[in-house]
């Protein structure tokens, strides 16, 4: 085609960027994650071979070797198997394109390996080589980052001994990759911290447990060798049966449910958590409570959920999709894809994955609630009535302050209904905003993102939800996990905001985010900071027209611009024309030095005291031209008021030592048994703790009320100023120890005597 040349009609094709962020996506910077696609294409062939009644060679083995390097070389990873090999054709249309089905899973064979990307995605960890042995040919295929395949040589080879040495099979077929892992971006986890938890990825347990497999890792900088090895956990079996799933007529799901004497680490996302697996024919999807992570007695239970129709609405979806891409008709109760293509479990808006999940929460949860019901012990007052008279008294006065600070932000009190219009099209989900493939951040300035979640029934606060970055050394992430609010108007609409902070220009991650059984992705890109606005000469303020609120103080911002040397503080004079606009601090501003040369801030602060006035605010620097202003006073509506409770519970909510009620939005519940704060409780006497008037502890339940109020007004005012606002790191600071403070100062005054410490 001529340059220029417009064509009429085209396919639609793919950027190599594109395809990486894909890639990037379903490694999320993890080796693990490549080495379960890799062992899981290995089963896949010796799994060939044994329907097919042929002699397994190496009896099923599989081998890791690791081989880790500094200075900037690429470390390595090597998965071998002894199945059945590639010939160059089944190489090239097996490797050679992206999504394509040829596992045998899309003609009925029970197989995992179904997206047809997998075993590429590894490349976004740098060049991967495939080297396979079939029937005596020798095949050899590069796929590096830029996704410029090539094989190494023109046509197949003989298989020499020499090959098979390199290759360490010495005979029959069978398959090498090695990854030339980027040192640089990419962290092998040490030896020991992979035998320990490898061992239990969720998804790769039936391999690790079937005896016909032999999986063993060597790290060639220790020359030490291991195998992966699981065992499912022995427990009293309490259910075993069948059931039909609501809306799927005829279909039905095997449920087993094991409970134990004690519970598992609660690790809600991590691929090496217990719980009950989601099973097809032959992959795991998922490792799930169906919703109930949050409360610990589920994690005393293990299992499995086996429902053979995953694959069958999997395979119907993409044949209708291949049939007729323009026009597939897909029904209303397979509307969608089922599985997730990261391989990261269901898809939650699916209807049959709602259908699957809500059936089983059903049955789980009565085994849940005997649970409970016959062991946990009933809760001692961790209050008493002086401590509740001094509680009572605090949220009175504190209340005040927190309003007043919620006003300044000018923020609607969130009794207020959400009524977002946004908000209302978004689908059932986990929505981040502003959603992004891949978001630029300035170095060392945070970002904060909102998290919205609409789900099918009512959301659980009390769920995590668990912000992941996948390098935390180039973008951290400032607080995980952190929990929803819900909206008020609609309990099944829940809303909440992180923060990610980038410290390496150019570094590239993927920050992922969870709740239940919900996630989604944004990319990071760390950037440098732009060039700071350019500011006129001289003395200016920030805008020309404030609004002032009657009888509320807003601070004003102004600048001033020089080539001239006037030390690090500079004075302003500041006055006004009108008697009702009145300039505090005697109309002295000071404006001191910034980062940027020549530049000066500072912010006088000014008061409306009667409603309508217009008047005009005048600044003042020797030796420089004035600035002018325009004011104008206005009403607000009243707020409708807010009335904080504190309630501490002896409850432990994990990491977390507080948390905000279901229910009512300003009840703040806190955890007395979190560690930091049960210490400081005594012994239990009888249905109370000897502490409950101790000063250390209501010095402690002081601190975590200022801490919370605290991060409120700041999350609130991040989401408001954030990057691109008026907030930096240095700022963001100052202000949450300013918040904190005089929440703390309100909250010593009612709850510490000063008599007592």
């Amino acid at each position: 085609m001529s340059k220029g040349k417009i064509p009429v009609k085209w396919d639609l094709g793919a950027d190599p960027r594109y395809k990486r962020q894909n890639m990037e996506r379903a490694m999320r910077g993890r080796i693990e994650r490549g080495l379960v696609e890799l062992i899981t294409n290995s089963d896949d062939s010796y799994r060939d071979l044994e329907e097919e009644g042929k002699q397994v060679s190496g009896k099923g083995k599989i081998r890791i070797l690791l081989e880790r390097r500094r200075k900037g070389l690429p470390s390595q990873v090597i998965v071998r198997d002894r199945a059945g090999g590639m010939n160059r054709r089944e190489m090239y249309d097996k490797l050679g394109t992206l999504g394509r089905r040829t596992s045998g899973f899309e003609k009925g064979k029970a197989r995992r390996g179904l997206h047809g990307r997998g075993a590429r995605d590894i490349a976004a960890f740098g060049v991967v080589h495939f080297e396979s042995i079939k029937d005596g040919a020798y095949n050899h295929l590069i796929i590096p980052p830029s996704l410029k395949c090539r094989f190494e040589e023109p046509r197949s080879r003989k298989t020499t001994r020499e090959i098979r040495q390199k290759l360490g099979i010495p005979r029959g077929n069978g398959t090498v990759v090695t990854i030339e892992v980027d040192s640089r971006r990419f962290n092998i986890p040490r030896h020991e911290t992979l035998v320990k938890d490898f061992s239990r990825y969720c998804s790769l347990r039936d391999i690790f447990s079937n005896p016909a497999r032999e999986v063993t890792i060597v790290d060639l900088n220790k020359n030490r060798e291991d195998s992966f090895i699981y065992r499912f956990p022995e427990g009293e079996l309490v259910f075993d049966s069948d059931f039909a799933i609501p809306n799927y007529p005829h279909v039905k799901a095997h449920l087993v449910i094991r409970r134990h004497e004690t519970p598992f680490e609660s690790s809600p996302r991590s691929p090496y958590r217990e719980g009950i697996l989601i099973k097809s024919a032959a992959a795991i999807h998922d490792c799930t409570y169906f919703g109930l992570e949050s409360e610990p007695f589920a994690w005393r239970f293990t299992g499995e959920l086996r429902c053979e129709f995953i694959d069958k609405l999997v395979r119907e979806y993409d044949d209708r999709d291949e049939a007729s891409p323009d026009h597939p008709d897909h029904p209303t109760d397979n509307p969608m894809r089922l599985l997730d293509p990261f391989r990261d479990g269901l898809i939650a808006e699916h209807p049959f994955a709602q259908a699957l999940y809500k059936r089983s929460r059903e049955v789980l949860l009565p085994f849940v609630e005997e649970l409970k019901t016959a062991e946990q012990p009933p809760k001692r007052d961790v209050t008493d009535e002086k401590l509740e008279r001094k509680l009572d008294s605090l949220s009175k006065e504190i209340s005040k302050v927190f309003e007043e600070k919620l006003d300044e932000l000018d923020e609607e009190i969130i009794t207020v209904p959400i009524d977002d219009p946004r908000i209302k099209k978004l689908g059932i989900g986990l929505h981040i905003i502003p959603p992004a493939e891949v978001l630029p951040i300035i170095v060392s300035q945070p970002k904060t993102f909102s998290v919205v979640v609409k789900h099918y029934e009512a959301l659980d606060e009390s769920l995590p939800v668990d912000v992941i970055s996948s390098n935390p050394d180039n973008v951290g992430v400032r607080r995980s996990p952190v929990f929803l609010r819900k909206s008020l108007e609609d309990g099944r609409v829940g809303r909440t905001t992180f923060s990610v902070e980038g410290s390496e220009v150019g570094a590239e991650e993927l920050v992922a985010v969870y709740y239940g059984s919900y996630d989604n992705l944004v990319g990071i890109e760390v950037v440098e900071p732009p060039p700071p606005p350019e500011l006129p000469d001289g003395l200016s303020f920030e805008k020309p027209l404030y609004h002032l609120r009657i009888n509320k103080e807003k601070p004003l911002a102004l600048r001033l611009k020089t080539g001239s040397e006037l030390g690090n503080r500079v004075t302003a004079e500041v006055v006004s024309d009108h008697p009702e606009v009145v300039v505090k601090g005697g109309g002295r501003c000071r404006l001191r030095k910034t980062n940027i040369p020549g530049v000066f801030k500072g912010k006088i602060r000014v008061e409306g005291r009667q409603l309508k006035v217009k008047g005009k605010v005048t600044a003042r620097v020797e030796g420089f031209e004035s600035a002018e202003a325009h004011v104008v006073v206005e009403e607000r509506p009243p707020v409708s008021g807010v009335k904080l409770e504190f309630k501490p519970d002896e409850a432990d909510f994990g990491t977390v030592r507080y948390k905000w009620d279901t229910e009512n939005p300003y009840l703040l519940l806190i955890a007395a048994e979190h560690p930091s704060i049960r210490r400081y409780l005594g012994e239990p006497i009888g249905e109370k703790y000897s502490g409950t008037d101790s000063p250390l502890y209501h010095t402690v339940l002081a601190e975590v009320i200022a801490e919370a109020l605290a991060f409120w007004i700041l999350e609130t005012q991040f989401t408001r100023e954030g990057q691109g606002g008026m907030l930096d790191y240095a700022s963001t600071d100052a202000y949450y120890h300013k918040h904190f403070s005089d929440f703390l100062s309100v909250a010593h005054k009612n709850l510490v005597s000063e008599h007592t410490i």
